[in-house]
């Protein structure tokens, strides 16, 4: 059976989750300011072009947000229209953005004054998992919405996880970024120093990998260190380096010290000015052996 589902922000990652429903017997309306965007997912079968989001909210009441920033959020929450009656009827919003917790509560106010039901449900991991089906959710709402929306999460997560009250999604998200770009730049000094030791980058994947000192992002970043390719469609500097204010409000706001975060986060911001910025931020290795004079063969 065909089942349907609507997504607004059909960005990098929101194109991805589209294209996985449309190939596991989704239909799928989708919106997005770039015409281009809608362009591009055209020549699947089952799926309908919107052009605005009222027509989106006409045609589909489960319906995905994946969108950039805070501001488009808004925007987003501004435009559209007041919910459909009676309750059982009324459009329930997925908010999948890393977006400030702030950004959240002032989605749902709005929500709420437009009859629509919302839960905050970020996700982690990037493109190419998306592609795969196995991003991850951290899914947080009102407890009638949030088992409403875990069947449509888990049609293109492996992983949903609820964790409370609305605004926790977006709090677990922001403390699991941290890890995420630790682990990242911990492997690219593991890389190096093997390396320069004289150990080959293979080898040192190959014996770190499925044991207690692995990762599941030594395992996969590391594997694109190795072969010292980062031209993929990954995740890109700009998305770590956006979600870094958000992570730092958070802890300022609750007097919260997170030096080791904020030091591996000095190998993104040398990335980006070393001209990285569009490559998967596994590049964060090659900043590592210009910093330590390391020549590859």
């Amino acid at each position: 059976m065909t089942k349907s589902i609507a997504i607004i922000g059909l960005g990098v990652l929101g194109s991805a989750i589209a294209r996985f429903l449309l190939e596991n017997r989704f239909q799928v309306y989708g919106f997005d300011i770039s015409k281009k965007a809608l362009a591009k997912l055209n020549n699947h079968k089952k799926f309908y072009a919107c052009g605005s989001i009222d027509e989106i909210f006409y045609n589909e009441s489960n319906i995905l947000l994946c969108l950039p920033s805070a501001g488009s959020l808004h925007e987003v929450m501004k435009a559209i229209p007041n919910g459909k009656e009676p309750e059982k009827n009324r459009q329930l919003l997925i908010e999948l953005s890393t977006l400030p917790v702030d950004s959240k509560e002032k989605a749902r106010e709005i929500a709420r004054k437009k009859n629509i039901q919302i839960v905050d449900s970020p996700l982690s991991g990037n493109r190419v998992v998306a592609l795969q089906g196995k991003l991850s959710a951290y899914l947080s709402g009102d407890a009638e919405d949030v088992q409403r929306a875990k069947p449509f999460l888990e049609a293109f997560c492996n992983k949903v996880t609820e964790v409370g009250h609305y605004g926790n999604g977006s709090k677990m998200k922001l403390i699991g970024n941290i890890l995420n770009l630790v682990h990242n730049s911990v492997t690219a000094e593991v890389m190096v120093l093997g390396m320069k030791v004289g150990l080959e980058p293979e080898l040192i994947h190959k014996a770190i990998s499925g044991t207690f000192s692995s990762s599941a992002v030594f395992e996969g970043r590391g594997k694109l260190m190795v072969d010292n390719e980062y031209a993929v469609e990954g995740m890109n500097f700009s998305t770590p380096i956006k979600d870094s204010e958000f992570i730092t409000k958070l802890a300022k706001d609750n007097f919260v010290p997170l030096p080791i975060y904020q030091v591996a986060l000095q190998y993104y911001l040398s990335a980006m000015a070393q001209g990285y910025q569009d490559l998967d931020a596994a590049a964060v290795c090659a900043v590592l052996e210009k910093n330590a004079n390391l020549n590859r063969k």
